[in-house]
């Protein structure tokens, strides 16, 4: 049950942690020391500054004026969707940037977050009703691979699979990039296999060091759900295993691992940065990286107001779908 009261309050929660998380990304890029400026003259105009260049480019960018007055801009900015051109990839637009190269991580994101939940759950599932050797296995292989990090993994994966083994003078996956540069971009089978090559190793990267997190916490609530007394009257009842497993014990085990959905939401999320950096693959990860090493403000700007924003909206559905899920539930 979700009450009006909740929704109002909940409301109010994820605007204060909008605005303070957004003041955040305001500021911090801006504590890095350096001249954004100066980058992009020296990109576009090889080294040749003059002081009219300098302040046409500052004013375009944003960056005269005192601390408070680019910050009161910042916010005009974002409130009309406008965060202006990007330093590195100047005069591109940040919204254009964020359209062109989001579709990439979406993509990437969402197989492996699907994938990691599906097989979290079958074998958490598995796992938490047989109590055995193999519940023992699970449990110290997926704290092994938790501990694991996903830029490490993806440098291993890289250079065994795309580098190392060499098959018929072929490698097996590419090292790098989102598609090949022999296929030309579009709703072309070529470029459609190309993508889905060059994505494999990244989404393998990811499933594997998120799964077992999803798996153990399927096991753990498996295993509670099977002590409770509503279990073991069915099991009196005589109803057989296959229907406790799916009727009683699931269908409760699966609650929990909804929530968590949105908990390790932002830990998969960076992970997927990472794995794009690695494998310079072109979503908004790679996109950040670049943008950080040459304080490129507007472009770090809109993609951490991205991800806040999904963050918490993702939690906040979460929740939702947490009380529809289980009518016990009360929100208010």
């Amino acid at each position: 049950m979700i009450t009006l009261r909740y929704l109002i309050r909940r409301t109010i929660y994820m605007a204060i942690t909008l605005f303070i998380a957004l003041t955040l990304v305001f500021l911090l890029p801006r504590a890095v020391p350096g001249n954004p400026v100066m980058d992009v003259l020296l990109t576009k105009y090889a080294g040749r500054i003059n002081p009219y260049q300098l302040k046409i480019i500052e004013s375009e960018l944003h960056l005269g004026g005192t601390l408070w007055q680019q910050y009161v801009g910042f916010w005009g900015s974002l409130i009309h969707g406008n965060f202006g051109p990007s330093f590195y990839y100047y005069p591109e637009p940040v919204s254009q940037l964020i359209m062109t190269h989001l579709p990439w991580t979406l993509f990437l994101l969402g197989t492996s977050l699907m994938i990691s939940i599906v097989l979290g759950i079958f074998i958490g599932s598995y796992s938490g009703w047989k109590r055995g050797a193999s519940d023992s296995f699970l449990q110290g292989f997926s704290i092994s691979l938790t501990s694991v990090p996903y830029f490490w993994l993806a440098l291993i994966f890289q250079l065994v699979f795309a580098v190392l083994i060499v098959i018929n003078g072929f490698h097996i996956f590419p090292v790098a990039q989102g598609y090949g540069i022999t296929v030309t971009p579009g709703t072309n089978l070529p470029f459609v296999l190309s993508v889905l090559r060059h994505s494999a190793l990244p989404i393998i990267t990811l499933v594997i060091t998120s799964f077992t997190g999803f798996a153990l916490l399927m096991r753990n609530t498996v295993v509670t759900v099977l002590d409770e007394d509503y279990v073991l009257l069915a099991k009196a009842k005589g109803l057989s295993d296959n229907t406790i497993r799916k009727q009683y014990v699931n269908k409760n085990a699966r609650l929990p691992v909804a929530t968590s959905v949105a908990l390790a939401f932002a830990s998969i999320v960076g992970g997927a940065f990472l794995v794009e950096v690695v494998f310079s693959y072109p979503g908004i990860g790679y996109v950040l990286y670049n943008a950080v090493t040459v304080s490129d403000y507007p472009l770090i700007e809109g993609i951490f107001v991205m991800i806040t924003f999904t963050t918490i909206i993702a939690n906040f559905i979460v929740d939702l779908l947490y009380a529809y899920l289980d009518p016990r539930v009360v929100l208010k």
